[in-house]
């Protein structure tokens, strides 16, 4: 166990690190507040992180299991528009472990069908055409409408959307090798409600690039406990010692883990900082009392003594 007088160093080296952090100085009326999450993680870190194919049935859910099988083989398996697993992510099979990657490896001309709607109007009003709900689509169908859905009213109303899942103004068909639809490539329906609103169907045909996106799987541990040191190695973000902490903020940790969660405002207290900053959060401590804004740090995996946590910050300005 370290002397006393090395904790007294540590303190004394935290002390002046954070002496410069904005969110220890008050002097403004507005409030804000520094909310840590610490959870304790049941079992090993390594049976947390795994990825697996997933086992609903739809054409992406699909595409994703072929990729996956293909690339734990050892075998080549190219999808087009799309990552067809997800980047970075470890994966099991047959005892051994692997990390995915996707791979751009070139791009490709295909034909796509692209739907898009135009807004048509209030479903109850006089005149407006009859239409299909959304809800009687098939699945794919039911997909493709909503972010068209999404992209029409922006045009409509002059607003927003959520645009990373409108594709070309609407919706782009990549799947329809695996399912069929009403609406692509030749529309059955005219007309679509959406939320008791009409909206006329147009498909197009559509020569895209398509970014070629290759499935490739990294083996990096053949056992159980092998695997258990790469998660810990790549996914661990702070490494803390209770021991070389000083008696507050080593007490403080207790709290938070029983509680699982604690909130400061600030002026935040020195045990708060010490413990924020050793979990790996000292970037956001600089933040000026009357200049922070609302931020959720993402969850990170911390090791305390040994023990694997996940921890997240989140900064309320306007508490």
């Amino acid at each position: 166990m370290p002397s006393t007088s090395r904790r007294a160093f540590i303190a004394a080296a935290a002390t002046g690190a954070l002496a410069g952090c904005s969110a220890f100085r008050g002097g403004t009326d507005r409030t804000t507040e520094f909310t840590l999450t610490l959870r304790s993680i049941d079992g090993e870190l390594s049976e947390h992180v795994l990825w697996e194919p997933p086992e609903r049935d739809s054409p992406f859910a699909a595409v994703r299991r072929d990729a996956w099988q293909a690339a734990v083989a050892g075998e080549r398996y190219t999808n087009y528009g799309y990552p067809a697993v997800p980047d970075g992510e470890y994966t099991a099979h047959d005892g051994e472990y692997y990390q995915l990657h996707d791979v751009v490896t070139g791009s490709e001309r295909i034909e796509r069908s692209v739907l898009r709607l135009t807004w048509v109007g209030d479903a109850e009003a006089d005149g407006t055409p009859e239409a299909t709900p959304r809800e009687a689509l098939p699945p794919i169908d039911r997909n493709a409408v909503m972010p068209a859905y999404f992209a029409a009213r922006a045009r409509e109303h002059d607003g927003g959307a959520p645009w990373d899942a409108v594709e070309r103004g609407g919706f782009v068909y990549r799947h329809l090798d695996r399912i069929e639809s009403e609406l692509a490539p030749t529309p059955a329906h005219d007309h679509v409600s959406v939320h008791d609103t009409v909206l006329a169907v147009d498909v197009s045909q559509e020569t895209l690039v398509e970014p070629a996106h290759t499935a490739v799987a990294t083996r990096v541990a053949t056992s159980e406990r092998g695997f258990e040191q790469v998660a810990d190695a790549a996914l661990v973000e702070a490494r803390v010692s209770l021991s070389t902490l000083e008696t507050e903020a080593r007490e403080l940790f207790g709290r938070v883990l029983t509680r699982e969660r604690h909130t400061e405002s600030v002026p935040l207290s020195d045990a708060y900082g010490t413990l924020l900053t050793e979990l790996g959060f000292r970037d956001s401590l600089d933040c000026a009392p009357d200049s922070c804004r609302d931020e959720l740090v993402g969850r990170r995996y911390v090791a305390v003594d040994g023990d694997h946590y996940q921890a997240s910050l989140s900064i309320d300005a306007d508490a």
